[in-house]
């Protein structure tokens, strides 16, 4: 067989879990509903999972995947290419189209990706409840108010015998990624799957990959990690620096984050990367933010944020999206903008929740984002 051009092995090698919620990769962690299946292999089998293989397969661009359609319309490179080139790998086409004419992805997912819990430390100004506990601790206390009326979520984490399956199932795993809220404070990751795994023998050949905002840092936990398994990969979701950091992730520390980031670079058997997600917030301050991780020589990969809706670029007002004046190397985010509709009724919810936050917060996006408050002043913020 000769593989389509619309063609992502994600469906063919990838199982993203969350909160019951199954999709192939991090950008369709919850497109299909398959509770009624008890463990990973009944869900990987499941009729709707082969259906959506199937779409692949026929060439169609399945409209459930739309953040890499529209990452590739707006020229950049998307997560379905991504994983296509499998980081370099000689022949992969020759390779995926072995492994799926064999029918050996039937056996258990390659890739393993895990939101095991909304256990988190932070409560991000572009997150809510659903993946941040300290969310829904920090909403619980707000006065009454309409913009977070809906936003409160029940605390939730894996229960122990989908950890159980997993780990029972951990030899044929070749990669295990761990998403949040925050792997590194989500202890049952520890106890009831990494120890296990170390435990049976199989994390030698094993990659784990953890995306977390770099805040927690166990030096205990770290070294067995590094001694055991094949390779650790950390991605650090820093989304700005210094104050403009502490602003976002709310609840971090600048310094306390730097410090960590440095000793993640020095994992022996690691490989560090910085993802920068792009909000209204910090869209002007990026080249600022390249110059300082180029300085210290930590590669970064930029992300536009996909959600919620009023944290979208296309949305922000006309005098933002004319006044970007970025470098060249993110002409991708004007192209984003350009080629993606806008909603006019997500720009006064953006304007009601960073005006609601700062209140409750103490904060001030006037005096630490300076450039984004002159531009959209008076289009909401101003009383």
């Amino acid at each position: 067989m000769s593989l389509p051009s619309n063609f992502c092995v994600a469906p063919f090698h990838r199982f993203e879990t969350s909160n019951g919620n199954c999709g192939p990769c991090s950008y369709t962690p919850g497109i299909f509903d398959l509770s009624k299946y008890k463990t990973i292999h009944e869900k990987w089998n499941s009729p709707e999972y082969e259906k959506f293989r199937q779409s692949f397969l026929d060439n169609e661009q399945n409209p459930l995947c739309h953040v890499c359609w529209q990452e590739e319309k707006a020229g950049q490179t998307s997560l379905r290419q991504r994983l296509n080139t499998f980081r370099g790998t000689k022949n992969v086409e020759k390779a995926f189209e072995q492994w799926i004419d064999s029918k050996k992805y039937k056996i258990y997912p390659k890739v393993v990706t895990l939101i095991p819990g909304n256990q988190c430390n932070l409560a991000c100004v572009i997150c809510y409840g659903n993946f941040s506990s300290k969310w829904n601790s920090e909403i619980s206390n707000f006065p009454k108010n309409d913009i977070f009326k809906n936003a409160i979520y029940k605390n939730w984490n894996m229960n122990n015998e989908e950890y159980k399956d997993i780990v029972d199932n951990s030899e044929h795993i070749q990669r295990l990624e761990l998403f949040g809220g925050e792997p590194f404070y989500n202890k049952k990751n520890k106890t009831e799957l990494i120890d296990p795994i170390i435990k049976k023998g199989t994390a030698k050949n094993m990659t784990i990959y953890f995306n977390t905002n770099c805040t927690q840092w166990d030096e205990a936990f770290i070294k067995k990690l590094e001694s055991n398994f094949k390779k650790v990969e950390i991605r650090g979701s820093i989304d700005g620096i210094d104050k403009q950091f502490e602003y976002l992730r709310y609840g971090a520390r600048w310094d306390n984050t730097i410090e960590n980031i440095k000793k993640f670079t020095n994992i022996s058997n690691g490989d560090f990367e910085i993802i920068c997600t792009i909000s209204p917030y910090n869209v002007l301050y990026l080249e600022d933010y390249d110059n300082f991780f180029t300085k210290n020589n930590w590669p970064v990969r930029w992300n536009i944020i996909t959600h919620p809706n009023e944290m979208l670029l296309s949305n922000i007002p006309e005098v933002v999206k004319n006044n970007l004046n970025l470098p060249e190397k993110f002409n991708f985010i004007q192209k984003y903008i350009t080629d993606t509709p806008s909603d006019p009724n997500a720009w006064p919810k953006f304007v009601a929740r960073t005006k609601f936050l700062d209140k409750q917060r103490k904060l001030s996006v006037k005096a630490v984002f300076p450039r984004f408050y002159e531009l959209v002043k008076t289009h909401g913020f101003e009383d």
